[in-house]
């Protein structure tokens, strides 16, 4: 019992200084972005972001595009069939925004 005791004990010491020395190498880390504020801030760099962006469909998922691009910068976890007819219709058409900030605004509407 005694040794049985002795063991879990020298594990759980083991384990926090793992965890102590993992959450320090950690610390000095930026603070991650989420996936999508990331993404649209990759987009808003390029020269075409100045046009805009685009939601609308790519492989029957929501999806946003910079403004004369046809491949997607952002896909959402959205299947469109599972969105009203009208919202169907004019994703199929594509959504114009100007700016990031509408564009996220848009995807947190669709995709929420």
């Amino acid at each position: 019992m005694k040794n049985l005791l002795a063991i879990t004990g020298i594990i759980l010491f083991i384990c926090i200084i793992i965890t102590s020395s993992y959450r320090s190498d950690n610390a000095n880390a930026a603070p991650e972005q989420p996936i999508l504020e990331s993404q649209i801030s990759q987009a808003s760099n390029s020269e075409k972001a100045a046009a805009g962006y685009f939601l609308s469909v790519y492989e029957k998922k929501v999806a946003a595009f910079e403004a004369g691009n046809d491949i997607p910068f952002y896909i959402s976890d959205v299947y469109v069939n599972t969105l009203p007819a009208a919202d169907i219709k004019s994703l199929e058409k594509g959504i114009h925004v100007d700016d990031k900030k509408a564009l996220k605004r848009l995807i947190e509407d669709y995709c929420s």
